[in-house]
């Protein structure tokens, strides 16, 4: 026989399951952002086309998430997700095909303190990457004491304040790895500031790859 509780059960001690006890998935697509709350499905199988965020609950929001709370995000269509916390910061960006573990240890403010742990084999997970592309003309904005500069921050590219950067040129469907002029990463926040002179104009199609 099945018994089902219509609201939240609490055990004040151990709870023991002889067999087994499930935790729920929810499986969606999206097109916009996701919010989770504190009654959210444990695994969140979220399918997105185009790279969206999935915004943690605020722990000190009613009903208030306990330390020890998780949930699971795993990226299942062809986008990565961005995983903010609920002070819009980035927690981690989860890659297609990639799930995370998201724990919270500290619950004392809106944004909370989240543990993040990797559920793919530690030998063959590829790192994790955020890629900025961008055109060989107004990409660039216009050109300031002789350079045109492009800048990518580092709440966009979510690779902290020490990110690994890569250069790439696109020209006729091979990508070649290229070095501007100079470059440069604010050591307080990861934005990033790379530029090509203007004279001779050497702009060019590609994109920046942030490890």
């Amino acid at each position: 026989m099945t018994y089902e509780i219509k609201g939240d059960l609490q055990v004040r001690r151990t709870l023991i399951a002889d067999r087994r006890a499930d935790q729920g998935l929810a499986a969606s697509v999206i097109t916009g952002a996701a919010t989770l709350t504190r009654h959210s499905a444990w695994w969140q199988a979220l399918s997105a086309a185009a790279g969206q965020d999935v915004n943690l609950p605020d722990p000190t929001a009613s009903p208030t998430c306990p330390n020890g709370w998780t949930v699971v995000v795993q990226a299942t269509g062809a986008a990565d997700l961005t995983v903010k916390d609920a002070g819009t910061g980035t927690v981690k960006v989860v890659p297609a095909g990639s799930a995370y573990e998201f724990t919270l240890t500290n619950n004392g403010s809106a944004a909370g303190t989240w543990h993040v742990m990797s559920l793919e084999d530690a030998g063959t997970v590829v790192a994790s990457r955020y890629t900025s592309p961008h055109n060989a003309t107004t990409d660039w904005g216009s050109a300031s004491g002789g350079y045109y500069t492009i800048s990518v921050t580092g709440a966009v590219h979510g690779r902290g304040t020490n990110p690994m950067i890569q250069y790439y040129e696109v020209v006729g469907g091979n990508q070649i790895q290229v070095t501007p002029d100079q470059s440069s990463v604010a050591s307080a926040t990861g934005n990033l500031s790379f530029r090509v002179p203007d004279s001779p104009d050497l702009r060019y199609a590609g994109k920046v790859i942030f490890i």
